[in-house]
């Protein structure tokens, strides 16, 4: 039963969550959406910050275990790290609420960064970072490109899928969809275009 109601309140906070970020959710609500009051969620979670780190921590063991799971699946670097992306991809749709959580921490988090104590996405970009300098042409690259050539394809694919709404009603429903079908395409292409400009017999 306890289980039962850990797993409700966890997913009603990523509701609060991801409509008002870690400032704006209520944990009252997030009580009340579940039929409980304020004090009985505190029985599972002694204070807000408490359900925000599992919420991200469940977010964050989710990414890493696509990158486990893709890293297992072939011996190239290359194709992990294609696959790493467009699975992140494909995780950016079928789980909406973690992409707006994910932005707005980073848009949240500026006040709260000098006494965090976890960083839940560190091991998820190091190890994708990992992949990056196991590319035969990447071999060379020092930290900070490496980081800066995941970083800026993972914020290309969670810009993206956070801007659906806004897309599908400035597009309308048909145009939009075009886009979203083409999306993982041209990130594949994206993604062998890089690593093709560094070592042209990669593939």
């Amino acid at each position: 039963m306890e289980d039962t109601t850990r797993g409700k309140l966890l997913a009603a906070a990523k509701i609060q969550f991801a409509e008002k970020g870690f400032y704006g959710a209520s944990i009252a609500q997030v009580a009340g959406e579940v039929g409980l009051t304020k004090q009985a969620l505190l029985y599972h979670f002694k204070r807000k910050e408490d359900l925000y780190a599992e919420v991200l921590k469940e977010i964050s063991d989710r990414l890493l275990r696509l990158v486990r799971t893709t890293v297992h699946s072939s011996d190239s670097p290359e194709r992990q790290f294609e696959d790493i992306l467009l699975g992140l991809y494909a995780l950016s749709r079928e789980y909406p609420l973690d992409t707006q959580i994910l932005v707005r921490e980073v848009l949240d988090n500026r006040s709260r960064a000098e006494t965090a104590r976890d960083w839940y996405l560190l091991p998820f970009l190091a190890e994708i970072v990992g992949v990056v300098r196991r590319i035969s042409g990447f071999k060379d690259l020092h930290d900070a490109a490496a980081f800066c050539i995941v970083y800026q394809l993972i914020g290309s694919i969670e810009y993206f899928a956070i801007s659906t709404p806004t897309l599908r009603r400035m597009y309308g429903a048909e145009i939009y969809e075009s886009y979203r079908d083409n999306f993982p395409i041209e990130l594949r292409n994206q993604i062998r275009r890089l690593i093709d400009s560094y070592n042209p017999t990669s593939y």
